[in-house]
């Protein structure tokens, strides 16, 4: 099979049509036609079926899309990168909510003090979604927390994460120390279902017998501290970033005796993923840079 066959099949699925496909790729009906016949049989599964006089792609074609639209973005990827050397000092960056607020600003500034040849794009998001980016090829790399899922996704530990329950400094739990059951019976302040810090979260307190249902549930950080700050609830934040708060007099820490979270960071590749140098220094340079930061911390 070659590059040529598996663009010919992308254009049919995206179009549903061995006509509007042909029209799209500028080339001859039979042309379209030969290319699906030839790769159904290397193969041997059909991959488009005709219903109601229209072209539909079965499930072992929708198993082969996946595959082919990523193995068409790496092959484009390699010709824009090795024909087009200006291309080559973009970076595109994710990172979760949490890392955001704490961590990234920091590192990409001081990375491109060291490297200004290279631009680092960032994108801020939850785990699952940057898993999604990642998948598609949408982001060369992500400096996350959270859980992953897909076996394509590489994960380096980077770091630990310890987290601490924080609370408006006038909640009658600032400052004190209570069992998980006490804390589970107020209003819980949270990140939406599907972020990484929820996942690990609400593992952790299964773990513990108990079972997490907020009473907020936000992307946004920020609305969650603002909604605690105003005496909604209690939320669950990293401990540098309780500490500050507790500093600027926002927030109060709650300690529980019987309970730990800490969530694990993440340095998150796809395995297929071409390593260009401008990727290979950041991801070298994030790993020494934040494993240092944390043993200055501890």
């Amino acid at each position: 099979m070659t590059i040529r066959h598996f663009r010919i099949f992308a254009a049919v699925a995206s179009c549903e049509s061995i006509t509007k496909a042909a029209e799209t790729l500028y080339v001859s009906q039979p042309t379209v036609s030969v290319a699906i016949r030839e790769m159904e049989e290397y193969y041997g599964t059909k991959f488009f079926e005709r219903i109601s006089q229209r072209l539909r792609i079965t499930e072992e074609g929708r198993i082969m899309l996946a595959h082919v639209l990523h193995l068409l973005e790496q092959y484009d990827e390699m010709e824009k990168m090795f024909r087009n050397p200006d291309s080559r000092g973009l970076l595109r960056v994710g990172t979760s909510v949490n890392v955001g607020n704490g961590y990234m600003a920091g590192l990409v500034a001081a990375f491109q003090e060291m490297h200004p040849e290279i631009q680092v794009k960032v994108r801020v998001s939850s785990a699952e979604f940057l898993e999604k980016l990642l998948t598609d090829n949408q982001l060369d790399l992500a400096v996350a927390s959270g859980a992953f899922h897909s076996p394509m996704i590489r994960l380096e530990p980077l770091f630990s994460e310890p987290y601490i329950a924080v609370c408006a400094p006038g909640h009658e739990l600032a400052g004190k120390t209570v069992l998980l059951q006490e804390f589970m019976k107020y209003p819980l302040l949270f990140r939406e279902e599907r972020s990484g810090a929820y996942e690990v979260f609400q593992a952790a307190v299964a773990q513990a017998g108990g079972l997490v249902e907020p009473a907020w549930e936000s992307s946004s950080q920020e609305a969650l501290m603002e909604a605690a700050h105003s005496g909604l609830g209690l939320t669950i934040l990293p401990l540098r970033l309780a500490r500050e708060e507790e500093k600027r007099g926002r927030l109060s820490c709650v300690e529980i005796r019987d309970f730990a979270f800490r969530s694990s960071v993440y340095l998150a590749v796809h395995r297929h993923k071409f390593i260009s140098p401008g990727m290979k220094k950041f991801m070298d340079f994030a790993v020494e840079r934040l494993r240092e930061e944390l043993r200055e911390e501890e």
